[in-house]
Parts: structure tokens; sequence; C-alpha cells
């Protein structure tokens, strides 16, 4: 193969190269993995950015729209976690069955929330 078909080939396989790269990128920031309360609350992964889901436990919900800080617990029925959020009040918080919240783990054991996603009740689905 001479040098000028020799840089034709490698020139052409550059993007493709790229390509793949940024979609294997692509496809490693959207898996996502939801840890347990009691997941977390074993493993130590402290300031790693982790997601967590888990129920909203009735009456431990403190916002201050003055700051905005929203200070909440999370539970998976056998583990209970705090955490708290710096931002506005979602409307249907209180309505939600699931939370789920992206975050980091404090060394005083409270999770800081940089994405609070809710899971609301579905209108969709039959009464029981």
């Amino acid at each position: 193969m001479s040098r000028k078909k020799l840089k034709i080939l490698l020139i052409s396989l550059l993007p493709l190269l790229l390509l793949g790269f940024l979609a294997f990128r692509a496809f490693e920031n959207s898996a996502a993995y939801y840890y347990t309360i009691s997941e977390v609350k074993a493993a130590e992964v402290l300031e790693q950015k982790l997601r967590v889901k888990g129920q909203l436990v009735e009456d431990s919900v403190i916002y201050d729209p003055s700051i905005p800080l929203l200070a909440f617990s999370l539970t998976d029925g056998d583990a209970n976690i705090s955490a708290s959020y710096r931002g506005v009040l979602p409307d249907n918080f209180h309505h939600s069955e699931e939370v789920i919240v992206e975050g980091t783990l404090n060394p005083q054991g409270e999770f800081l929330v940089s994405k609070l996603m809710l899971q609301c009740p579905s209108k969709y689905e039959g009464e029981e």
C-alpha cells in the first residue's frame, strides 16, 4: 500500500473513531444505576456522585424559600437518609411517591442533592 493511500485511509478513519468515542461517552453518561438508601449507607461512597432512589418520609420536608433550601428525608423501608437541595421547591414534591436524587454524600451522612427528580402517581393507573 502506498503512503498516499495509507494517509487517505487514516484520514477517513479519524472521523469514524471520533464518532465512536463520542457515542461511547454519551452511552456511559446516560446509563443510570439507582442506589438504594441501604446500599449508600453500607458502602463507602463519600464525595462520589450517586443517583439514589427512595420514598419521601412523611412530615420530614422543611423548605425555606428565602435561601431557597429544601431539606427532607428518604427511606427504602430499611434505612433513612437526610437530604438537602438548594433550589426551588418542585410543585408536585408533596404528591410524589418516589424521589430520585443525584448528588454526593458528605462526611456528616447528609446527601447533598444537585439534581432532584420526582416520580408522581400516574393518572392513567387504575383505581384499587
